[in-house]
This record gives structure tokens, C-alpha cells and sequence, in this order.
């Protein structure tokens, strides 16, 4: 698959396994050759083989081409919901220039790079675990927040943690909606704190009042936009962490075995009759027959 034109955006869907499935039947052909060369001695005992060949068999990957420019940064992003993605990416040459395992604070994988040379490239897409399923693959040119972002994660992957908060802070001036920007500035708030104090820091009760006011104020903004995003259970979890931050015990939630309990006075009965808002009215009581 070729990307030939600055950019172009290649969306990919694929199955990991395929290739290796198609391999199975070459491997059951090379499983008949063995046994037919083990039993060369019996040779009244076995039909002579139809396949003798010598192969290896690779982990299970796609490959997909593109072309680009010297000098031009291209995203590469690989996501799966359903395996651990690892991305390689190669020269014009056949070599390896750089790879990514988990990227953002994802399982996903990501490259963003400036290309050295003209030429054609290649993005291998594989499983960490070498585990199959369904993926997507887009090769871009990178925008302006993603050169910002890789870089402020290439200082957070290198310890250099006051010029990671610099970076991400300068990557949410340019997009404030990514929530992974305001957890890595976070992150390296925290990183930062710890590396370079001089006492013991037992828990966040010990970090100094702007360090957990920074924190929190990023979580917090975190836990909103994934809320909007759909991932509810995610942003609870970062305010369990806001607690957790702040000192402040988790509120109590109401257990739902246990009823709560029912007024004993009786429920007011509304002018026209009706109990409640929208109720529907009373019947009119039915007056007694007179005796004659």
C-alpha cells in the first residue's frame, strides 16, 4: 500500500493472522517432506514425498509502503481494541529507523518523525504478544500539535521532565481537547516533584500546595473532556485520583440492598384530588341510597 502524494491519508483496516493462516498449509506440506525424509530408510513404507523445501516462518505482520519527502514529518498511528500494537518504521533502505510500543498512555502505538531521505518507506504493523485481531493503520503528514506532543513525550521518555511541561503545555495551547496532553503534563508535574526533592515524599500529602493544585487542575480538565468523550468509566477513575491527590475520603455511596426509609405520614392528597404531580384525580366517592 503506497501513500504517493504529500498529504494523502491512508485509513487501513486489516485482520493480523491472515498471512499466517495462508502459511499453515506450506507447513503442513514442509510436515509431510520431514516425515518422508525420516522414513528414507523405509522407502517400501512411505510414498515418496511431492514437496522437500526449507523455509522460517515470521511473526505475523503487514507491511505497507509509502512515499515522502526528505525533511517531511509524517504521523504513522497504528490502534487495535484488540491486541497490543508494536510499530516499526524503515528506511528506503530495508532498515529500521525507530519503533513504538505504547504510545500516549495507550497500548496503541505511534510514530512521529522527520524523514531524512527521499525515498520510499515502510510501516511494519505487528502485535507485541504476536497475538491476532483487528486494526487500523493511517499514515499523515503531521500536524503541528502532533510534532509538539512527540516531542514533549521524547523528553518525558528521557527523564527530562521540566522541559516535558514546557512542551505539553505548549502542545494544549495548540489543541486544548486532547486529554493525554493535560495527563502527561501531569505526569511529569509529579516526575519532576519527586526527582528533584530532598525529603521523603511518603504520599501527594507531602508535595508542595502548587504541585497538587497544578496536578489536580490537569486531572480534572482530563476527567471532563473523556466524559464528553463517552469514557465515563475513565474519568471516574481520575477523580478517584483527584481524592486521592487532595486527601479528601471518597463519598459515601448508597448501597442498593438496603431500601431507604418510607415516611409513616400519610401522603397529602393534592386540591383536585390527585396525589402528585400529573396523578390522576380521585374517583368521586359514590353517595349512600337513601331507604325508601
Amino acid at each position: 500500500m503506497k501513500v504517493s502524494e504529500v498529504g494523502q491519508v491512508k485509513h487501513i483496516t486489516r485482520v493480523v493472522g491472515r498471512t499466517f493462516a495462508r502459511k499453515t498449509i506450506s507447513a503442513l506440506l514442509v510436515g509431510t517432506a520431514v516425515l518422508g525424509a525420516v522414513g528414507s530408510a523405509h522407502k517400501a513404507a512411505f510414498a515418496q514425498a511431492i514437496l522437500q523445501q526449507q523455509g522460517t516462518l515470521a511473526p505475523m505482520e503487514d507491511t505497507y509502503t509509502f512515499s515522502a519527502e526528505a525533511g517531511q514529518t509524517m504521523t504513522i498511528e497504528l490502534k487495535s481494541s484488540d491486541f497490543d500494537t508494536m510499530l516499526v518504521l524503515k528506511g528506503p533502505n530495508g532498515e529500521a529507523l525507530t519503533s513504538n510500543d505504547d504510545y500516549g498512555g495507550s497500548l496503541n502505538s505511534t510514530i512521529v518523525m522527520e524523514l531524512p531521505e527521499s525515498g520510499t518507506y515502510s510501516a511494519v504493523a505487528s502485535s507485541f504478544s504476536s497475538q491476532g485481531g483487528s486494526y487500523q493503520i493511517e499514515i499523515r503528514p503531521a500536524s503541528e500539535y502532533e510534532k509538539v506532543y512527540s516531542r514533549a513525550y521524547s523528553f518525558m521518555t528521557a527523564a527530562d521532565y521540566t522541559n516535558a511541561i514546557e512542551a505539553y503545555t505548549a502542545a494544549i495551547s495548540l489543541n486544548d481537547t486532547d486529554s493525554s496532553a493535560y495527563l502527561g503534563r501531569a505526569e511529569a508535574t509529579i516526575n519532576r516533584t519527586y526527582a528533584e526533592a530532598t525529603t521523603d515524599l511518603a504520599s501527594p500529602s507531602d508535595w508542595p500546595p502548587a504541585v497538587v493544585t497544578a496536578v489536580v487542575a490537569d486531572y480534572l480538565k482530563a476527567a471532563d473532556l473523556l466524559e464528553q468523550q463517552g469514557e465515563g468509566t475513565t474519568a471516574a477513575s481520575l477523580r478517584e485520583q483527584i481524592q486521592y491527590f487532595t486527601g479528601t475520603p471518597p463519598e459515601p455511596q448508597p448501597d442498593p440492598a438496603v431500601q431507604p426509609d418510607l415516611p409513616n405520614e400519610a401522603i397529602p392528597v393534592e386540591p383536585n384530588g390527585g396525589i402528585g404531580d400529573g396523578a390522576t384525580p380521585l374517583p368521586a366517592p359514590i353517595s349512600p341510597i337513601s331507604p325508601r
